[in-house]
């Protein structure tokens, strides 16, 4: 019979587990209402722009190969590029979801400002962001490749993961080798198709866009020479070559075979009609490029190897020919800067810049350090028994006060957790609350115990400071009426928080809590109110929020293991109703 119980009681609980996770999988992310801002199809407004350059009065509506529009004043003179950093930063989380922003360029390729577009993160912490200048300032002393060596990324105090999103955003837009300003535009798809007739997609990896099929498999590279050699002149100007690669036999030694000529387009060019068309239909020409590896077009001699160019069109031709050999040199020089910056551990340009991403993706503060080491004393404080000590117990929620909450500001929330669920977790900028969140999730499932609640949570541990000995004349029970009431309201507003995010998802759910009250540097007078009047009804109801209007605790104690974790209980029914509704919503 005990066995039969053990058994029902782990088939039921891994049901409640599963139906959890499936509703946290199932909330849609802050982006669905965002369709204008993911898709980067339009540039930023000229308003936006003219804070920065006053003179600015148009955005052209075609983008550069690098995704930049070009931005010109009333006579039509370029003055800057702008661009923004969605979506190849969406996938960049801050406290509920991405951050969008505007980058703007000069001719030069010097970042001029750096503008908040659009966030999903929450309202406090999208305004403390935009009203630091200090930390939008810092950014005007980038350029393409990003900040100089030895820059720290300054977060804003109180919004660390919003602006630290913002920043890693930037970095993710910008960098590579400066663009072509005389062949600005990308290879299109249609080009690609003119060599691989079942390309679909493209992809650009290095110098390379690669023609990808429905299934997005290689089905060849080309080259274009814009990027890598703009300044050879033919009879009134360059000439821009497209240049179709494949690989020459099997690699060896685990490396990347080289790369052969299969064939040459001319793309564009500033001489003459007559002269470029002699150029295409010269196939002679072709040949003597055609098979090459890109190291051997690279070490090519034109004069020793005789080559004279086209006849009519001879400047023209020539200009050709030392454009293929400058191009392939200059990858040649990119392979051997790439191979010894990987020797010498990040001592180039583009090398640091990634650099500095890995450093905010792994950002490790002293904070975190702290938080790290409360969550690893727990337990040997549970394994000696300190939690019993009355003295020990104090200090410990003292800690938890003042470190979890007021230091790092590290509170579980239901904003976090709808933020988190569906747009991802950030663990690279936020690893101490990522450990938090793991310990406060997994604990309960596992161990018929309730770590963030009982040890963790700073606004429980003020509760535990406050509560009223049941011989203290400030000791209230409410009656048994208001009781059976309020039991259910952190079920409840479960409940409605999660209906509510399905219809809309970037719905912030912070003020729901008083949690972020304890970032006090940007909380708002409703936050702090709701911590206060929580903590004022606790002083007089013993644990009173945490047992009584606390949904994210009910979440947690939902999923902990117990005596009854054998019975279906109403929380579970209420569960599956909400999963076949976020299933046919989406």
């Amino acid at each position: 019979m005990e066995r039969r119980r053990q058994i029902r009681a782990i088939a039921v609980h891994t049901v409640r587990v599963s139906t959890v996770a499936a509703l946290l999988l199932l909330i849609p992310s802050p982006r669905r209402d965002r369709p204008r801002s993911d898709d980067g199809a339009s540039p930023p407004s000229i308003e936006r722009i003219q804070p920065f350059l006053p003179t600015a009065s148009v955005v052209e509506g075609t983008k550069d190969a690098n995704g930049f529009w070009t931005v010109k004043d009333a006579e039509g003179v370029s003055l800057a590029r702008v661009a923004r950093t969605l979506p190849e930063a969406a996938d960049v989380i801050g406290y509920r979801g991405p951050t969008e922003a505007m980058i703007l360029l000069d001719r030069d390729y010097q970042l001029i400002g750096v503008d908040l577009i659009d966030s999903a993160d929450t309202e406090e912490h999208v305004t403390a962001v935009e009203n630091d200048d200090a930390f939008f300032e810092q950014f005007r002393n980038w350029t393409w490749t990003g900040p100089e060596p030895g820059t720290n990324v300054d977060a804003v105090s109180g919004a660390t993961l919003t602006s630290l999103a913002l920043a890693k955003g930037v970095l993710r837009r910008i960098g590579g080798d400066l663009p072509s300003l005389v062949f600005p535009d990308a290879v299109t798809l249609e080009e690609l198709q003119e060599w691989f007739p079942d390309a679909s997609a493209r992809r650009v990896e290095g110098d390379r866009v690669i023609a990808l099929d429905r299934a997005g498999q290689e089905l060849g590279s080309v080259i274009r020479t814009g990027p890598l050699s703009d300044s050879i002149i033919g009879y009134q100007g360059p000439t821009e070559l497209l240049i179709q690669v494949e690989p020459a036999g099997a690699a060896e030694d685990s490396e990347p075979p080289p790369m052969t000529v299969a064939d040459i387009k001319i793309r564009s060019s500033f001489d003459n009609e007559p002269y470029v068309r002699y150029c295409k239909t010269e196939y002679g020409f072709w040949a003597l490029f055609e098979g090459r590896t890109l190291a051997g077009l690279a070490d090519m001699d034109l004069e020793a190897e005789r080559v004279e160019g086209v006849s009519g069109a001879t400047m023209t031709s020539m200009a050709i020919a030392e454009t293929l050999v400058a191009s392939a040199g200059r990858i040649q020089v990119r392979q051997q800067q790439r191979e010894q910056a990987v020797q010498a551990g990040g001592s180039t340009w583009s090398n640091w810049r990634h650099r500095v991403i890995d450093a905010l993706e792994m950002r490790i503060t002293a904070a975190d350090i702290g938080c790290v080491l409360v969550l690893c004393l727990i337990p040997l404080f549970r394994m000696r028994g300190w939690f019993r000590h009355h003295r020990i117990r104090r200090l410990w929620l003292v800690a938890v006060i003042a470190v979890i909450g007021i230091w790092s500001g590290n509170l579980i929330s239901m904003a976090l957790v709808a933020g988190w669920s569906g747009g991802g977790i950030a663990w690279r900028l936020a690893p101490a609350l990522a450990a938090i969140a793991i310990v406060a999730f997994v604990a309960p499932v596992g161990w018929k115990s309730n770590p963030y609640c009982n040890h963790l949570c700073p606004h429980g541990a003020l509760q535990q400071l406050l509560r009223p000995h049941h011989k203290s004349k400030r000791y209230w029970k409410p009656p048994a009426r208001m009781m059976a009431v309020l039991k259910f309201l952190p079920g409840t507003t479960l409940v409605i928080g999660y209906l509510t995010l399905l219809w809309s998802p970037t719905t912030d759910l912070s003020s729901w809590e008083p949690f972020h009250a304890y970032l006090y540097r940007i909380a708002s007078w409703t936050a702090l109110t709701l911590a206060g009047v929580t903590l004022l009804f606790s002083a007089f109801v013993p644990m009173g929020y945490c047992r009584l209007g606390c949904p994210t605790g009910r979440l947690l104690d939902h999923l902990r293991r117990s005596a009854g974790s054998d019975r279906v209980q109403v929380a579970d029914g209420v569960a599956i109703g909400l999963l076949v509704a976020a299933v046919l919503l989406r």
